[in-house]
């Protein structure tokens, strides 16, 4: 962070890991190379040319694979066309659905999760969502309503950053913690909550009038109000909170760590702080997968028929993944990565182009995805960055690019905050917009890329794995890299 008197503070020194390679090749991909480059020599050496010829091509399609975009992209559509020619890309429940199980209608690797519930020291009853991929995960919930930077003191806001800087450091000392989200989620306000309080303080004997007035403002209010929640995610390796993996214990760590959860959130300028419970949670998870049933959920609230959605029955009845779009129940979805953070520093207030609410969108959520370190690892991590930026620098015959130069830079200050406490934690955006029809789609995308364009970060569609993505985006405990085939260690070195 750097201050001077004449502008606010500014955010950045971000380092995007990279792998010690040739160039932006990977050190899988340089070490194909290489022995592409030998081994052929060597077989024509003490062989034939014609021995040779099949070794050279090998190698060329290992490393056209492993280290380039191209073997990136091919990749993911073979397994996308795989998945699409035995139907997983499908999801259908009810009495249509292939499953044993007809009742089930969370997709996907949601569907192996289970709804538990636990009450803190003061009797609150929150939400814990158990996935048992991978070990078993459990996640809690928050839900925020923020006050915003809008008509607040520069001095508030920085304390605000300062809290919620020191909150993502905290995770890094919490070793159960896999993965740390906030996200986002805006949506049109649809309006019942206020008609149902105008009708109920609305006198009979009241002007004709101010009775029209007021069903004018009931009908015109929903078009330029919008709902802007903000949930804070966090999700706890069941191993890490008991050693033998008893769950009455696991729930008993969680309800001891909620109370100053919410403290330092609070802090952190969440404003109106409480966890999210099970009946709320399944209805967040329904809403979003059929966001046509938002108004009917709050006029049967607010009449108080609203029945509590089982967890099982969160899910869509029919879902669908395509290569660049998923469409599930009343909706149509885009999801966006982030892959690259902005070269520039920036403000507080960089992100609010694409976080606040659009009329192109039914529903949006914008996730900010935190994975974070221990000491230790952070201490290895800064270590192996600050080496991959200067091997970088050095390869290059010409002069250090400008770029090499500030990777170097930032690399090295990152060790040495590191080394003298600070917390290091990886992050990334998801940005998931929820439109009516496959109409509407054009619109939607083309406003979320220009917005992203005025960070400025580098958003990438998710092509091929768009249901994966859309349940990245929503507060229901899925990790993303828990769930993947390649290990993390080989990730790193591609």
């Amino acid at each position: 962070m750097s201050t001077t008197a004449a502008s606010r503070p500014q955010y950045g020194n971000w380092v995007q890991r990279r792998s010690p390679g040739i160039g932006s090749i990977g050190l899988i991909g340089s070490v194909i190379l290489l022995a592409g480059l030998v081994v052929p020599v060597l077989v024509m050496v003490f062989s034939t040319w014609q021995a040779a010829v099949p070794v050279a091509v090998f190698f060329l399609v290992a490393f056209t694979l492993v280290g380039t975009p191209l073997g990136s992209l091919l990749t993911s559509l073979v397994v996308f066309h795989r998945q699409a020619d035995a139907r997983e890309n499908q999801w259908r429940s009810g009495v249509f659905t292939r499953n044993k199980n007809h009742q089930m209608r969370l997709p996907g690797m949601l569907g192996t999760t289970t709804l538990l519930s636990k009450s803190d020291a003061f009797g609150n009853e929150f939400a814990v969502v158990k996935s048992s991929l991978k070990g078993s995960l459990y996640t809690v919930v928050a839900r925020c309503v923020a006050e915003g930077p809008s008509l607040q003191d520069q001095e508030r806001i920085d304390g605000w950053v300062a809290s919620y800087g020191g909150l993502l450091a905290a995770c890094g000392q919490e070793p159960a913690l896999v993965c740390a989200k906030a996200i986002v989620d805006t949506a049109p306000d649809v309006g019942g909550r206020l008609g149902a309080s105008v009708r109920a303080v609305r006198s009979p004997a009241s002007p004709q009038l101010a009775r029209d007035v007021m069903d004018e403002v009931v009908r015109t209010y929903p078009a330029a109000a919008s709902s802007n929640i903000t949930y804070i995610e966090l999700t706890f390796r069941g191993r890490g909170l008991s050693r033998l993996g008893r769950e009455d214990e696991i729930l008993a760590e969680l309800a001891r760590r909620v109370p100053t959860l919410l403290g330092r959130l609070e802090a952190a300028g969440g404003g109106g702080v409480e966890m999210v419970g099970p009946r709320d949670l399944a209805k967040i998870v329904y809403i979003a997968y059929n966001p046509a049933a938002a108004r009917f959920e709050e006029e049967a609230e607010l009449a108080g028929l609203d029945e509590p959605i089982p967890w099982h029955e969160a899910g869509p009845v029919g879902a669908q993944a395509t290569w660049d779009h998923y469409r599930h129940d009343s909706g149509v979805s885009v999801t966006w990565e982030m892959t690259r953070a902005p070269r520039a520093k920036i403000t507080e207030r960089a992100l609010a182009s694409i976080l606040e609410p659009h009329g192109d969108f039914v529903r949006k959520r914008v996730a900010l995805v935190y994975r974070p370190h221990s000491p230790d690892e952070a201490m290895q991590a800064s270590e192996n960055d600050s080496r991959t930026a200067n091997f970088t620098a050095t390869t290059s015959s010409k002069r250090p690019s400008a770029a090499a130069s500030m990777a170097v830079r930032a690399t090295e200050q990152a060790r040495h905050e590191v080394a003298s406490g600070a917390g290091l934690v990886r992050f990334s955006i998801l940005v998931t917009a929820t439109v009516a029809s496959a109409s509407d789609l054009p619109q939607a995308v083309a406003t979320v890329e220009s917005r992203a364009g005025a960070v400025p970060i580098k958003l990438r569609r998710s092509y091929g794995s768009q249901g994966a993505a859309f349940a990245a985006t929503m507060p229901v405990g899925f990790v993303p890299w828990a769930h993947t085939v390649i290990p993390a260690k080989v990730r790193e070195w591609l």
